[in-house]
Order: C-alpha cells, then structure tokens, then sequence
C-alpha cells in the first residue's frame, strides 16, 4: 500500500486544523462572545430595576396618599370651634391628633427612604444603560473584525477541503473512515510510523507480532492510544 497519500492527507489536514483553531482561537470572537453575555445580563438588570421602580412608584404613591388622608383629617381638627367642645370632645381631639401627627412623621420618613430607593434605582439603572451601550459596541466592532478575518480564511478552508476530497479518492475508505472517527475525537496525529519498535505516536513498545503485523500488513491500529502505525 502507497503511504504517501495518507502522509500528504494527514498533512493538508493539519493546515485545516490550524486554520480552525486560529478561528476558534481569535480573540475578537471570544471578545463579541462575552459582550453577547454583558448585553445579556444589562437587559435583565434593566428589566428587573423597571420593574422594581414601578413597585416604588406604587408603594411611594400608596404612602402620599395616606399621608393626605392623614394630614385632611388633622385639618378637620383644626377648623373645629374649639370653644363649642367639652373638655371630653377637647380630650378625644387632642389624643387623636397626637397619633395622626406621630403618623404623620413615620409617613414622612417612609416617603423619604422611598424617594432615596427611587434615586438609587434610576442610578442603577443608567449604569445598566450605559454598560449595555458599552457592549453593544464593543460587540460590533469584534464581531466586524472576526467576520472579516472568518473571509480571509473561507476560501483558503474551501480549497484544502477540495483537496482533500481529491486525496480521499486514492487512499482505502477504512482507514479514511478510521482517521474521520480518531480525527473527531480529537486525536491527532491519526497516522504515525513506527518508531524502531515503538509506536510514533504514545511511543508503548510493540509486541514482535505487532512489528511482524505492521510490515506485512503496511499497519496496526496502536492498542495504547488507538493510532494508525504505518510502516514508513
């Protein structure tokens, strides 16, 4: 059997497997991966600190309007013709008044924290904005450069893979087969040569059978690592 081929193959194959790992590899992909994910997580911080405006809207609303509700019935007190009233009606009017103005003072501190909260959650939310904005550009600009680099490259992968293609015509389909399989597993070299007694590949040491196999048979899978030793 004529090894040459399966040698050329294997060689033109490693041009591919460099230019696939310089793609995966290329650093402007890694980088519009990860603003994918920043992208990602300022939406959902934007959509939970919206949401948690609005409940601070309702619950600042909530607490106004005891606050008015309060403060009316504090004025009703007030417009009152005190002179009319017994000392009982004055007793029960002052005692009231007294609870609605400490209300009127815990309402009032509610309110406060809540009009901070608020604040603090519209800065919040500008960050998020902004770190989205950030990414979203940073996205792009990564995302042109890669693709730009990916055209370098396609019609360079286009024509090892023809050639390949090509090479596969002359070389056993078993071992093609077998190389396709190892190849995926990411094992590679696929093909390596005997190495005085030893695999070239995990270099274990050869039974005089697995030798005699190799030169009679042109090649043996390895047992150790699963290569394709060829007598070259």
């Amino acid at each position: 059997m004529d090894f040459n081929k399966i040698i050329e193959y294997q060689k033109k194959d490693e041009e591919l497997i460099r230019i696939e790992r310089d793609l995966n590899n290329n650093i402007n992909k890694k980088v519009f991966n990860e603003m994918i994910a920043v992208v990602k997580k300022a939406q959902e911080k934007s959509s939970n600190l919206e949401s948690k405006a609005q409940a601070l809207i309702n619950e600042y609303n909530s607490l106004k309007k005891i606050y008015e509700d309060n403060l009316a019935q504090i004025q009703k007190f007030i417009s009152k013709n005190l002179e009319s009233l017994s000392d009982k009606d004055l007793e029960s009017i002052l005692k009231a008044s007294n609870i609605l103005t400490n209300n009127l003072n815990i309402l009032e501190k509610k309110l406060f924290n809540e009009a901070e909260n608020f604040n603090i959650t519209l800065n919040e939310f500008e960050q998020a904005k902004k770190q989205y904005g950030f990414a979203k550009i940073k996205y792009n600009d990564n995302k042109q450069k890669y693709e730009q680099f990916l055209k370098e490259k396609s019609p360079i992968i286009q024509d090892i893979k023809n050639q390949l293609k090509n090479l596969e015509r002359g070389i056993d389909s078993k071992l093609i087969n077998k190389y396709k399989q190892l190849r995926s597993d990411k094992l590679f070299p696929v093909f390596v040569g005997l190495n005085e007694k030893s695999c070239g590949g995990c270099m274990m040491e050869l039974s005089s059978a697995e030798i005699e196999k190799v030169k009679s048979n042109g090649y043996i899978e390895c047992d150790n690592c699963h290569r394709i030793i060829i007598n070259n």
